[in-house]
């Protein structure tokens, strides 16, 4: 139960945040400078669906939901023609556990359908080598036993990774990113037998741990996302106690760690209006956090620098290649 009132924490506040996102639809980035420095789309999401915004600022909505259901985590595809993300129905009519759909669908919004059966913990998924594949958490979310799972993108083939023995927390979830050399899966993880910023191969193989979470500090390493060279990964750095999020780069191996910020979370649980994510010549770091008592999208240079508000009302952001 305590799963369900985070998420429905969460979604309020998404709601409330998107009240004011029919406004800011046109709006450009507010700084010149910074406009300039954005290269490829941005996938976010407001109430009730996901959006693409330009290059230029311009805002598409590319989804929009009948009744009690909401669009999760939208990821570009490695060639940029396609989005995956989570679709949560809410009050589900059998009770306990929520869970989400996987869905996919062209970059205009056409072709939108569910992948085969397949339902996940309501994090992000990733898309594999030759945009085939996708690695997601699988389970409803805050269910015992959390899986890491891959499936092909006609619904079959479904192969679990990993099983864990307990669940993983709201405020991480499994969110995994695949490498962009296709060779190494990196997801977060507190089901056990291991927990951190964790790695494994796409065949379940070579399982590792990147960052191993200190005893007792209720801190979790949640939402990561690879660089396009793949030399370097952001995640935040989730105080479940402190309710702070740190913006964090690492080295691929998850050593020579530099957190470039700490934000409050106040409106949601930590984490849950999405992770960093890296653009397309990895200069900027896009990320969600608040703008007073709203959420909105910022962006920080990936080694350090002035924080900078993109977008309004909008979160759970993915960065996608040039040219998108």
């Amino acid at each position: 139960m305590r799963c369900r009132r985070l998420r429905l924490v969460l979604l309020a506040a998404i709601a409330a945040t998107a009240s004011s996102s029919a406004g800011a639809l046109s709006q450009a980035a507010p700084d010149a400078h910074l406009a300039r420095a954005v290269h490829g789309s941005i996938l976010v999401t407001a109430n009730p669906g996901v959006y693409r915004r330009d290059a230029s600022g311009a805002l598409t909505q590319l989804t929009k939901v009948a009744g009690a259901q909401v669009d999760l985590y939208p990821v570009w595809s490695r060639a940029g023609t396609r989005i995956a993300f989570a679709r949560e129905r809410l009050n589900h009519p059998k009770g306990g556990f929520e869970s989400c759909s996987l869905m996919v669908m062209n970059s205009d919004g056409s072709d939108l359908h569910q992948v085969g059966q397949v339902r996940t913990d309501c994090s992000g998924a990733s898309w594999g080598p030759n945009d085939d594949r996708l690695v997601f958490g699988g389970g409803p979310p805050g269910a015992n036993g959390a899986t890491l799972r891959v499936v092909n993108l006609d619904g079959t083939g479904v192969r679990t990774l990993l099983r864990g023995r307990y669940a993983n927390p709201p405020e991480a979830g499994t969110h995994p990113t695949w490498s962009p050399d296709g060779r190494t899966i990196v997801f977060s993880w507190s089901a056990g037998p291991v927990s951190g910023l964790l790695a494994v191969r796409p065949d379940g193989t070579h399982l590792r741990v990147l960052v191993r979470p200190r005893p007792r500090r209720g801190n979790l390493f949640a939402q990561p996302s690879w660089s396009r060279d793949g030399k370097r990964l952001a995640f935040f750095q989730v105080d479940s106690i402190a309710r702070t999020r740190t913006i964090t780069v690492a080295a691929s191996s998850g050593l020579r760690r530099h957190a470039l910020a700490r934000l409050p979370d106040r409106l949601a649980p930590p984490g849950g209006f999405g992770g960093p994510s890296l653009a397309p010549k990895d200069s900027l770091i896009a990320f969600p956090g608040q703008c007073g008592q709203q959420a909105c999208l910022w962006t920080i240079p990936s080694r350090g620098g002035i924080r900078q508000v993109l977008m309004r009302g909008f979160v759970q952001p993915n960065w996608g290649r040039a040219g998108t």
